[in-house]
């Protein structure tokens, strides 16, 4: 009964171990239950919640900037053809004055205002004429006066209107740069909450393991102690020959012995059935390692078999037939061959155990990297993939001309 408990608790930590061994954020323990997991997990989700609520606000506000961004360069192009068209109306009238100021300048232009002067009925009408020529000339130069204050309010205008569009060009990259971060942030959450889920499975197949184990060494085996046979079959003996004949006796003794027969027949079967339920339960439950090739090549393989039936596809956004991109691809193919893995690359990037190139083996995993884990496809050996990209589900080289330049690395599932 003790050693039994031992081998549970024993079975028990070992099934716990996680395959993310690597990622110590969410501390579990081999000795947490899988409702504490699962509230660490639950916990994990809320926080991947929040960080999808910020990312999606911190989207809409990029968005927003960037339509602003676009009118402000709008506003500017208008401007700076209203500058333009300005200065152009300015140069035209400053040719027309600088004509008029050399016709001035000329003996016929000053013999016309000397004439209006002298021919003037009287002073009065002399003065008026000069008053008039100057309201004239100074018309003209009110009127350029204007045009320059105009154009200088529109070159001010301009300026303005500049800083704007630097200032809103630096809150669009400030944005960006915020949005990129709860991106890595998301990444990492899943990569969590993935592996809580998978220690959750662990802790609930350690229990029941436990739980059986225990149950099993509860049993108590009857009882078969020789001697107690031994007095009952006396008694009876003895009580039957007081009360019968030698026939009866005979007949009461044989049915006795039957009777105990009976009993240790009992009492062994029950025996052995304990033994092989003790047998069966302490028998590991068989993992997918390195150490259980076949079991490995088994699974994999499915995956890739499964994987292949959707060959031709178009690329999609989703994880089911018909609409797969790379990563649903991936944890569909693998689901249906019995293996679990979370949903994104960069999760199964996290949820999978580095090796290199030359260990690489077919259904292990191959990853891309585009400034973080952007792609994934599945090894199918001497550098050939099979993945869903863009030009739909397909076979690539995975050192060809795009892929060779992103190539992050390998992963084996654990």
């Amino acid at each position: 009964m003790k050693s039994s408990k031992i081998i549970a608790i024993a079975l028990a930590a070992a099934i716990t171990v996680s395959p993310f061994a690597g990622i110590a954020s969410t501390s579990v323990s081999a000795s947490e239950s899988s409702a504490t997991i699962a509230s660490k997990k639950a916990d994990m989700k809320s926080q991947l919640a929040d960080i999808v609520q910020q990312e999606s606000e911190v989207s809409a506000k990029v968005a927003a900037n960037q339509k602003e961004f676009t009118q402000l360069k709008k506003d500017q192009v208008k401007l700076e053809k209203s500058i333009e068209e300005t200065k152009a109306a300015i140069d035209k009238r400053k040719g027309k004055l600088e004509e008029r100021a050399r016709a001035m300048q000329t003996s016929s232009a000053t013999t016309s205002i000397v004439d209006s002067v002298l021919e003037a009925d009287s002073i009065t009408d002399a003065a008026a004429a000069v008053i008039a020529y100057s309201k004239f000339q100074s018309a003209d130069v009110s009127i350029v006066e204007a045009q320059q204050k105009d154009e200088n309010k529109l070159a001010a205008d301009n300026k303005s209107l500049s800083a704007k569009i630097d200032n809103q060009r630096s809150v669009i990259a400030s944005s960006e740069v915020a949005a990129g971060k709860l991106a890595a942030q998301k990444a990492e959450k899943e990569v969590l909450v993935a592996k809580l889920a998978n220690d959750e499975k662990r802790a609930q197949k350690a229990e029941k393991v436990a739980a059986e184990l225990a149950a099993a060494a509860a049993v108590q085996p009857i009882k078969t102690d020789v001697k107690e046979v031994a007095k009952a079959d006396e008694k009876t003996e003895t009580s039957t020959v007081a009360k019968a004949d030698e026939k009866t006796e005979t007949s009461t003794v044989a049915k006795a012995e039957t009777k105990t027969e009976n009993v240790v027949s009992v009492v062994n079967t029950s025996t052995n059935k304990t033994d092989d339920t003790k047998k069966a339960e302490n028998k590991p439950a068989k993992e997918t390692t390195d150490n259980n090739a076949g079991s490995v090549v088994s699974g994999v393989s499915g995956a890739i078999q499964e994987a292949y039936k959707y060959a031709g596809q178009a690329y999609g956004g989703g994880a089911v037939p018909g609409n797969f991109d790379c990563s649903g691809l991936v944890m569909y193919s693998y689901a249906k061959a019995g293996i679990s893995l979370p949903r994104t690359a960069a999760a199964q990037y996290g949820a999978t155990t580095r090796i290199s190139e030359s260990q690489a083996q077919a259904g292990d995993l191959v990853f891309f990297s585009d400034g973080g884990i952007s792609h994934v496809g599945i090894y199918l050996g001497g550098g050939q993939m099979f993945n869903s990209q863009n030009n739909g589900i397909q076979t690539d080289n995975i050192h060809g001309a795009y892929w060779g330049e992103h190539l992050a690395g390998f992963g084996r599932i654990n």
